[in-house]
């Protein structure tokens, strides 16, 4: 009997372990788009999805608060589709700087009048809109630190 219990137990356990993740994996989260036009873009902006990096032939968008369902084939994304920029932002004051240090950058240094920062496309276009002055240095900032090795 304490077999059969045990043999039950673990069945229920064992059942219950991946539709959790599934489920949570399918709630929305990061998504790759292929070779979007404009107009996809701008509808799916439009409902609610974050574009976090915007390649020429690819975007990553995120999906967790897209207000309407939209159909769209998307991939898996993967490590190297999450490209970072490296950017130097025109900081004048400490108000400036705070702004960037609060907006998800990858904050490195200031350096004179300029933080330095790895960024994705979603903050560098929010710096944007807060009024910063934003100069891309590098589209990839993992390959650029490799060169520098």
């Amino acid at each position: 009997m304490k077999i059969i219990s045990f043999l039950l137990l673990l069945v229920f356990l064992i059942s219950c372990g991946p539709e959790e993740q599934t489920s949570q994996q399918g709630a929305g989260g990061l998504q790759k788009i292929s070779h979007p036009t404009e107009v996809q873009i701008q509808q799916l902006v439009d409902a609610g999805a974050e574009i976090i990096v915007q390649e020429p032939d690819y975007i990553v968008i995120r999906t967790d608060n897209m207000t309407k369902p939209m159909a769209f084939s998307s991939n898996p994304i993967q490590e190297q589709d999450l490209k970072q920029r490296l950017i130097h932002v025109y900081v004048p004051d400490s108000t400036a700087l705070q702004t960037v240090i609060n907006s998800g950058v990858d904050f490195w240094q200031v350096d004179g009048d300029t933080a330095i920062a790895r960024a994705f496309d979603i903050y560098i276009k929010k710096l944007q809109e807060a009024g910063l002055d934003v100069r891309i240095v590098a589209q990839d900032a993992n390959a650029w630190m490799e060169g520098l090795k």
